[in-house]
């Protein structure tokens, strides 16, 4: 179990370092575009929020709704991020599919507070929704990654 953990916390620390070595790399072409910097603060931020779920899921010893409190707070702050991210893209040249690309953003900030509330209450599945969410983060902050880094220079 402490082997899954470090996997996912170090996967995690990974793609936020990558993202953001890659960020740095294309900063010019990311702030050329309306809406891509918004864009990239929340990937960015999504990949924050997977990786402090993993230290606070890896935390010894707590209890399980102070575990739940800390991924509620991580989950509101990561959804507003992206919904504040998702008004920012609308003025982009292709608004529909920006706001797709920021939903998919925010499924794994909605299973992470499906989760917290789930491990409050110590009902309906607990960390499975966590798991659920670090999975579906990983998938979607990888995707706009994909984009950020290699289609913007297409």
């Amino acid at each position: 179990m402490d082997r899954l953990r470090d996997t996912v916390a170090g996967g995690a620390a990974a793609l936020a370092g990558l993202l953001f070595v890659g960020l740095s790399l294309n900063l010019s072409e990311v702030l050329k575009y309306p809406g891509v910097p918004a864009r990239a603060v929340a990937t960015l931020g999504l990949t924050v929020a997977i990786l402090l779920t993993a230290i606070f899921v890896a935390t010894p010893g707590q209890d399980h709704r102070v575990l739940a409190a800390e991924i509620a707070l991580i989950g509101l702050t990561t959804a507003a991020m992206v919904i504040v991210g998702a008004r920012q893209q609308r003025s982009g040249t292709h608004p529909a599919r920006a706001l797709l690309s920021m939903l998919l953003l925010l499924v794994p900030t909605l299973l992470l507070i499906a989760g917290a509330v789930s491990l409050w209450l110590q009902r309906g599945g607990g960390l499975y929704w966590i798991t659920a969410a670090v999975a579906t983060g990983f998938v979607s902050a990888t995707a706009n990654a994909w984009v950020l880094l290699v289609e913007i220079k297409r």
